[in-house]
Protein backbone atom coordinates (compact mmCIF):
# COMPACT_ATOMS: atom_id res chain seq x y z
CA UNK A 1 0.00 0.00 0.00
CA UNK A 2 2.98 2.59 0.29
CA UNK A 3 5.84 3.33 -1.81
CA UNK A 4 8.62 5.31 -1.24
CA UNK A 5 9.39 8.50 -4.14
CA UNK A 6 13.26 9.98 -3.26
CA UNK A 7 14.43 13.00 -4.92
CA UNK A 8 17.40 13.86 -6.95
CA UNK A 9 19.75 16.99 -7.67
CA UNK A 10 19.68 17.18 -11.81
CA UNK A 11 23.34 16.91 -13.20
CA UNK A 12 24.54 18.55 -16.20
CA UNK A 13 26.30 18.28 -19.24
CA UNK A 14 30.39 18.13 -19.53
CA UNK A 15 32.95 19.13 -21.82
CA UNK A 16 35.71 16.19 -22.15
CA UNK A 17 38.96 16.79 -24.53
CA UNK A 18 36.91 19.49 -26.15
CA UNK A 19 33.67 18.14 -26.95
CA UNK A 20 30.26 17.77 -25.53
CA UNK A 21 29.27 14.77 -23.78
CA UNK A 22 26.12 13.60 -25.34
CA UNK A 23 23.34 11.88 -23.94
CA UNK A 24 22.96 12.62 -20.22
CA UNK A 25 21.25 10.72 -18.67
CA UNK A 26 19.96 12.13 -14.84
CA UNK A 27 16.96 10.19 -12.47
CA UNK A 28 14.60 12.55 -10.94
CA UNK A 29 12.82 10.42 -8.93
CA UNK A 30 12.76 6.87 -8.04
CA UNK A 31 9.48 4.92 -6.69
CA UNK A 32 9.59 1.49 -5.31
CA UNK A 33 7.78 -0.42 -2.68
CA UNK A 34 8.61 0.51 1.00
CA UNK A 35 8.29 -3.48 2.06
CA UNK A 36 8.49 -6.83 0.61
CA UNK A 37 7.72 -10.28 1.35
CA UNK A 38 11.05 -12.61 1.05
CA UNK A 39 11.01 -13.92 -2.30
CA UNK A 40 8.18 -11.57 -3.19
CA UNK A 41 8.32 -10.48 -7.24
CA UNK A 42 8.05 -6.63 -7.71
CA UNK A 43 8.63 -3.63 -9.82
CA UNK A 44 10.44 -0.04 -8.86
CA UNK A 45 10.44 2.51 -11.90
CA UNK A 46 12.83 5.78 -12.32
CA UNK A 47 11.77 8.90 -14.42
CA UNK A 48 15.04 9.47 -16.12
CA UNK A 49 15.94 12.86 -18.09
CA UNK A 50 17.91 12.50 -21.40
CA UNK A 51 19.50 15.59 -22.74
CA UNK A 52 22.42 16.45 -25.05
CA UNK A 53 22.94 17.31 -28.83
CA UNK A 54 22.72 15.70 -32.21
CA UNK A 55 25.37 13.58 -32.80
CA UNK A 56 25.45 10.54 -35.52
CA UNK A 57 27.71 8.07 -33.68
CA UNK A 58 25.53 5.29 -31.95
CA UNK A 59 25.22 5.41 -27.89
CA UNK A 60 23.89 3.12 -25.32
CA UNK A 61 21.99 3.40 -22.09
CA UNK A 62 24.30 1.89 -19.14
CA UNK A 63 22.03 1.07 -15.97
CA UNK A 64 23.60 0.04 -12.62
CA UNK A 65 21.52 -1.54 -9.92
CA UNK A 66 22.77 -2.33 -6.05
CA UNK A 67 20.72 -4.81 -4.51
CA UNK A 68 20.82 -7.56 -1.83
CA UNK A 69 23.18 -10.54 -2.58
CA UNK A 70 20.06 -12.58 -2.59
CA UNK A 71 18.05 -10.44 -5.02
CA UNK A 72 17.36 -11.34 -8.98
CA UNK A 73 16.54 -9.14 -11.50
CA UNK A 74 14.53 -10.50 -14.04
CA UNK A 75 13.80 -7.66 -16.19
CA UNK A 76 15.42 -4.14 -16.92
CA UNK A 77 13.71 -1.74 -19.86
CA UNK A 78 13.47 1.77 -20.72
CA UNK A 79 9.83 3.12 -22.35
CA UNK A 80 8.54 6.48 -23.04
CA UNK A 81 11.03 8.82 -25.36
CA UNK A 82 13.72 6.15 -25.05
CA UNK A 83 12.36 2.77 -25.60
CA UNK A 84 14.96 -0.21 -25.49
CA UNK A 85 15.58 -3.42 -23.31
CA UNK A 86 18.74 -3.87 -21.13
CA UNK A 87 20.64 -7.50 -21.04
CA UNK A 88 23.33 -8.02 -18.25
CA UNK A 89 26.70 -6.81 -18.45
CA UNK A 90 29.32 -9.27 -17.15
CA UNK A 91 32.18 -7.15 -14.50
CA UNK A 92 35.33 -7.07 -17.37
CA UNK A 93 33.20 -7.01 -20.42
CA UNK A 94 33.58 -4.10 -23.04
CA UNK A 95 30.50 -2.31 -23.97
CA UNK A 96 28.86 -1.90 -27.29
CA UNK A 97 30.19 1.13 -27.82
CA UNK A 98 33.63 2.08 -29.44
CA UNK A 99 35.50 3.83 -26.75
CA UNK A 100 33.20 2.88 -23.76
CA UNK A 101 34.77 2.49 -20.33
CA UNK A 102 32.11 -0.13 -19.48
CA UNK A 103 34.70 -2.78 -18.47
CA UNK A 104 35.63 -0.87 -15.46
CA UNK A 105 32.41 0.20 -14.67
CA UNK A 106 32.37 -2.72 -11.87
CA UNK A 107 35.54 -1.87 -9.84
CA UNK A 108 35.36 2.02 -10.09
CA UNK A 109 31.53 2.32 -9.04
CA UNK A 110 32.42 -0.34 -5.85
CA UNK A 111 35.34 1.58 -4.92
CA UNK A 112 33.30 4.96 -5.12
CA UNK A 113 29.88 3.89 -3.89
CA UNK A 114 30.51 0.67 -1.76
CA UNK A 115 28.40 -1.80 -1.78
CA UNK A 116 29.01 -3.93 1.51
CA UNK A 117 29.19 -7.05 2.32
CA UNK A 118 25.16 -7.62 2.00
CA UNK A 119 24.80 -5.83 -1.02
CA UNK A 120 26.01 -6.05 -5.21
CA UNK A 121 26.31 -3.97 -8.01
CA UNK A 122 25.04 -5.71 -11.12
CA UNK A 123 25.52 -3.72 -14.53
CA UNK A 124 22.89 -3.54 -17.13
CA UNK A 125 22.96 -1.81 -21.24
CA UNK A 126 20.37 -1.27 -23.37
CA UNK A 127 20.35 -3.65 -26.69
CA UNK A 128 19.77 -1.01 -29.06
CA UNK A 129 21.43 2.34 -29.74
CA UNK A 130 19.93 5.21 -29.65
CA UNK A 131 21.06 8.93 -31.53
CA UNK A 132 21.27 11.70 -28.59
CA UNK A 133 18.83 15.12 -29.56
CA UNK A 134 19.49 18.73 -28.68
CA UNK A 135 16.41 18.30 -26.99
CA UNK A 136 15.65 16.97 -23.48
CA UNK A 137 12.99 14.34 -23.07
CA UNK A 138 11.92 11.85 -20.25
CA UNK A 139 12.29 7.89 -20.34
CA UNK A 140 10.76 5.30 -17.86
CA UNK A 141 13.45 3.48 -16.60
CA UNK A 142 10.97 -0.18 -15.37
CA UNK A 143 13.27 -2.82 -13.41
CA UNK A 144 11.53 -6.10 -12.01
CA UNK A 145 13.12 -7.96 -9.35
CA UNK A 146 12.58 -10.90 -6.94
CA UNK A 147 13.73 -10.43 -3.04
CA UNK A 148 15.52 -12.87 -1.59
CA UNK A 149 15.45 -14.83 1.59
CA UNK A 150 17.41 -12.61 3.73
CA UNK A 151 15.59 -10.01 5.61
CA UNK A 152 16.40 -6.71 6.74
CA UNK A 153 15.83 -2.81 5.86
CA UNK A 154 18.28 -2.22 2.62
CA UNK A 155 19.08 0.68 0.43
CA UNK A 156 18.44 -0.13 -3.22
CA UNK A 157 20.43 1.80 -5.48
CA UNK A 158 20.40 3.51 -8.70
CA UNK A 159 22.68 4.70 -11.17
CA UNK A 160 22.18 5.30 -15.27
CA UNK A 161 24.60 6.70 -17.67
CA UNK A 162 25.41 6.68 -21.48
CA UNK A 163 27.93 4.19 -22.01
CA UNK A 164 30.34 6.95 -24.28
CA UNK A 165 30.95 8.83 -20.66
CA UNK A 166 34.04 8.74 -18.86
CA UNK A 167 33.59 6.52 -15.26
CA UNK A 168 36.54 7.95 -13.72
CA UNK A 169 34.53 11.24 -13.27
CA UNK A 170 31.44 11.43 -11.02
CA UNK A 171 29.58 14.10 -12.25
CA UNK A 172 28.97 11.96 -15.37
CA UNK A 173 27.12 9.81 -13.45
CA UNK A 174 23.19 9.78 -12.03
CA UNK A 175 22.87 8.30 -9.06
CA UNK A 176 19.97 7.36 -6.40
CA UNK A 177 21.05 5.73 -3.79
CA UNK A 178 19.34 6.22 -0.46
CA UNK A 179 16.08 4.24 -1.43
CA UNK A 180 15.15 2.23 1.94
CA UNK A 181 13.28 -1.21 1.51
CA UNK A 182 12.28 -3.07 3.71
CA UNK A 183 12.04 -7.43 3.14
CA UNK A 184 10.09 -9.40 6.14
CA UNK A 185 8.37 -12.54 6.49
CA UNK A 186 5.91 -10.48 8.14
CA UNK A 187 2.38 -10.61 5.92
CA UNK A 188 1.37 -7.26 5.78
CA UNK A 189 -2.53 -5.85 5.50
CA UNK A 190 -2.78 -5.56 1.79
CA UNK A 191 -5.54 -3.40 0.28
CA UNK A 192 -6.37 -3.92 -3.43
CA UNK A 193 -9.39 -2.68 -4.19
CA UNK A 194 -11.82 -0.34 -2.64
CA UNK A 195 -14.78 1.09 -4.29
CA UNK A 196 -18.03 3.14 -3.33
CA UNK A 197 -21.52 3.04 -5.06
CA UNK A 198 -24.84 5.34 -4.83
CA UNK A 199 -27.61 2.59 -4.26
CA UNK A 200 -31.38 3.07 -3.08
CA UNK A 201 -30.36 2.65 0.46
CA UNK A 202 -27.25 4.46 0.55
CA UNK A 203 -23.73 4.32 -0.37
CA UNK A 204 -22.41 1.09 -0.13
CA UNK A 205 -18.23 0.84 0.22
CA UNK A 206 -16.83 -2.47 -0.78
CA UNK A 207 -13.13 -3.71 -0.16
CA UNK A 208 -10.51 -6.46 -0.15
CA UNK A 209 -7.69 -7.67 1.06
CA UNK A 210 -4.75 -10.29 -0.08
CA UNK A 211 -3.27 -10.61 2.88
CA UNK A 212 -3.87 -9.13 6.60
CA UNK A 213 -1.50 -9.30 9.49
CA UNK A 214 -2.08 -8.03 13.32
CA UNK A 215 -5.43 -6.86 11.32
CA UNK A 216 -8.43 -6.13 14.66
CA UNK A 217 -10.36 -4.06 12.20
CA UNK A 218 -11.85 -1.29 9.65
CA UNK A 219 -13.18 1.91 10.68
CA UNK A 220 -14.89 3.73 8.10
CA UNK A 221 -14.69 7.22 7.22
CA UNK A 222 -17.08 9.64 5.60
CA UNK A 223 -16.09 13.97 5.01
CA UNK A 224 -18.15 15.85 2.71
CA UNK A 225 -15.21 18.48 2.32
CA UNK A 226 -12.15 15.95 1.86
CA UNK A 227 -10.58 17.50 4.67
CA UNK A 228 -12.48 16.48 8.13
CA UNK A 229 -13.63 13.02 8.59
CA UNK A 230 -15.58 11.53 10.63
CA UNK A 231 -16.07 7.27 11.68
CA UNK A 232 -19.29 5.82 10.40
CA UNK A 233 -18.86 2.17 11.35
CA UNK A 234 -16.53 -0.26 11.94
CA UNK A 235 -16.18 -4.18 10.39
CA UNK A 236 -13.50 -6.28 12.15
CA UNK A 237 -10.64 -7.59 10.50
CA UNK A 238 -9.55 -11.45 9.82
CA UNK A 239 -6.76 -10.61 12.23
CA UNK A 240 -4.05 -12.69 10.29
CA UNK A 241 -4.81 -14.01 6.96
CA UNK A 242 -3.23 -14.92 3.56
CA UNK A 243 -6.39 -15.80 1.90
CA UNK A 244 -8.24 -13.06 -0.36
CA UNK A 245 -10.86 -11.31 1.58
CA UNK A 246 -13.87 -9.61 0.63
CA UNK A 247 -15.62 -6.62 3.12
CA UNK A 248 -18.64 -4.17 2.85
CA UNK A 249 -20.62 -1.54 4.54
CA UNK A 250 -23.55 0.58 3.83
CA UNK A 251 -23.31 3.99 4.75
CA UNK A 252 -27.54 5.17 5.12
CA UNK A 253 -29.50 8.05 5.60
CA UNK A 254 -27.48 10.47 3.25
CA UNK A 255 -29.00 13.39 1.27
CA UNK A 256 -27.36 13.70 -2.25
CA UNK A 257 -24.38 15.26 -2.63
CA UNK A 258 -20.85 14.10 -3.15
CA UNK A 259 -18.78 12.35 -0.42
CA UNK A 260 -15.76 11.29 0.28
CA UNK A 261 -14.64 7.81 1.96
CA UNK A 262 -11.55 6.25 3.34
CA UNK A 263 -10.65 3.17 5.33
CA UNK A 264 -8.87 3.27 8.45
CA UNK A 265 -6.88 -0.01 9.17
CA UNK A 266 -6.27 -0.62 13.06
CA UNK A 267 -3.93 -2.82 14.51
CA UNK A 268 -4.39 -4.62 17.63
CA UNK A 269 -1.30 -2.48 18.78
CA UNK A 270 -3.33 0.38 18.09
CA UNK A 271 -1.14 1.37 15.23
CA UNK A 272 -3.19 2.11 12.13
CA UNK A 273 -2.88 3.10 8.51
CA UNK A 274 -5.16 5.05 6.25
CA UNK A 275 -6.51 3.96 2.61
CA UNK A 276 -6.90 6.42 -0.42
CA UNK A 277 -9.72 8.50 -0.32
CA UNK A 278 -12.14 7.88 -2.55
CA UNK A 279 -14.98 9.84 -3.81
CA UNK A 280 -18.94 9.11 -4.34
CA UNK A 281 -21.87 11.54 -6.07
CA UNK A 282 -24.92 10.09 -4.27
CA UNK A 283 -27.66 9.84 -6.54
CA UNK A 284 -29.23 7.31 -8.68
CA UNK A 285 -28.80 8.58 -12.58
CA UNK A 286 -31.78 8.51 -15.03
CA UNK A 287 -29.48 7.30 -17.73
CA UNK A 288 -25.85 5.10 -18.46
CA UNK A 289 -23.20 7.73 -17.46
CA UNK A 290 -19.24 7.68 -18.51
CA UNK A 291 -17.85 10.25 -16.63
CA UNK A 292 -14.38 11.81 -17.41
CA UNK A 293 -11.75 10.18 -14.75
CA UNK A 294 -10.21 12.92 -11.90
CA UNK A 295 -7.31 13.91 -12.17
CA UNK A 296 -6.68 14.17 -15.62
CA UNK A 297 -3.66 14.21 -16.58
CA UNK A 298 -2.91 11.52 -13.59
CA UNK A 299 -0.08 9.83 -12.22
CA UNK A 300 0.20 6.83 -11.14
CA UNK A 301 -3.66 6.88 -9.86
CA UNK A 302 -6.82 8.33 -10.84
CA UNK A 303 -10.74 7.66 -10.11
CA UNK A 304 -13.07 6.73 -12.73
CA UNK A 305 -16.98 7.04 -11.93
CA UNK A 306 -19.94 5.83 -13.96
CA UNK A 307 -23.50 5.87 -13.27
CA UNK A 308 -26.25 2.41 -13.58
CA UNK A 309 -29.96 3.45 -14.33
CA UNK A 310 -30.75 -0.06 -13.43
CA UNK A 311 -29.07 -3.25 -12.03
CA UNK A 312 -26.74 -3.78 -14.69
CA UNK A 313 -24.04 -6.79 -16.38
CA UNK A 314 -20.87 -4.22 -16.40
CA UNK A 315 -17.24 -4.51 -17.54
CA UNK A 316 -15.21 -1.05 -17.41
CA UNK A 317 -11.67 -1.49 -19.09
CA UNK A 318 -8.61 0.00 -20.09
CA UNK A 319 -6.96 -0.09 -23.51
CA UNK A 320 -3.90 1.90 -24.90
CA UNK A 321 -3.93 3.99 -27.86
CA UNK A 322 -3.54 1.36 -30.25
CA UNK A 323 -6.83 -0.50 -28.98
CA UNK A 324 -4.74 -3.62 -26.89
CA UNK A 325 -6.68 -4.18 -23.63
CA UNK A 326 -4.43 -3.62 -20.71
CA UNK A 327 -6.37 -4.32 -17.89
CA UNK A 328 -9.93 -4.80 -16.60
CA UNK A 329 -10.99 -3.06 -13.47
CA UNK A 330 -14.98 -3.70 -13.03
CA UNK A 331 -16.55 -6.46 -13.99
CA UNK A 332 -20.02 -8.10 -12.91
CA UNK A 333 -23.05 -7.16 -11.64
CA UNK A 334 -23.78 -4.15 -10.41
CA UNK A 335 -26.58 -2.58 -8.77
CA UNK A 336 -28.35 0.81 -10.01
CA UNK A 337 -26.16 3.90 -8.86
CA UNK A 338 -22.80 5.91 -9.28
CA UNK A 339 -19.79 3.80 -9.15
CA UNK A 340 -16.52 4.89 -8.35
CA UNK A 341 -13.25 2.74 -9.28
CA UNK A 342 -9.61 3.58 -8.96
CA UNK A 343 -7.33 2.56 -11.35
CA UNK A 344 -3.52 2.48 -10.47
CA UNK A 345 -1.25 3.32 -13.78
CA UNK A 346 2.26 2.53 -11.77
CA UNK A 347 3.40 -0.23 -13.97
CA UNK A 348 2.46 1.64 -17.26
CA UNK A 349 4.31 4.29 -18.98
CA UNK A 350 2.83 7.70 -20.21
CA UNK A 351 0.83 8.42 -22.80
CA UNK A 352 -2.88 8.20 -24.10
CA UNK A 353 -5.10 5.52 -22.56
CA UNK A 354 -8.95 4.53 -23.28
CA UNK A 355 -11.46 3.48 -20.76
CA UNK A 356 -14.35 1.60 -22.03
CA UNK A 357 -17.64 0.95 -20.25
CA UNK A 358 -19.75 -1.72 -21.23
CA UNK A 359 -23.40 -2.11 -19.87
CA UNK A 360 -26.73 -4.19 -20.10
CA UNK A 361 -28.94 -3.15 -17.85
CA UNK A 362 -31.99 -5.30 -16.01
CA UNK A 363 -34.35 -3.17 -18.51
CA UNK A 364 -32.52 -4.81 -21.37
CA UNK A 365 -30.49 -1.80 -22.49
CA UNK A 366 -27.21 -2.42 -23.85
CA UNK A 367 -24.82 0.67 -23.91
CA UNK A 368 -20.69 1.48 -24.85
CA UNK A 369 -18.97 4.58 -24.01
CA UNK A 370 -15.59 5.27 -24.20
CA UNK A 371 -13.26 8.04 -23.08
CA UNK A 372 -9.83 9.28 -23.07
CA UNK A 373 -7.43 9.70 -20.12
CA UNK A 374 -3.82 11.40 -20.45
CA UNK A 375 -1.13 9.22 -18.45
CA UNK A 376 1.70 11.87 -17.56
CA UNK A 377 4.79 10.62 -15.69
Amino acid sequence: MKNKVAKLTVLGFSVLAGLIIVGCFTILTVTQPSTVLISQSFSATANVEIQGQTDANPHYAIVGLKVPNDFTIDTVRFTGAYTGKCSFLPANVPDKEPGGQVDYWTDSLEARYPSGADMKWVVYQSDTNYVTIASTVNSLLYVKMKAGATTGTFNIGYFVTDAALDFTDPTYYSASLNNPMTVTSVVPVELTSFTATGTSEGVHLKWETATESNNQRFEIERSSDNQNFVVMGSVNGKGNSTEKTRYSFTDKGLNAGKYFYRLKQVDFDGSITLSQVIEVEYSVPQNFVLSQNYPNPFNPGTMISFGLPVESDVTLAIYNASGELIKTVAQGRLQAGTHSVNFDASDLSSGIYLYNLSAKGSNGVQVSKTAKMSLLK
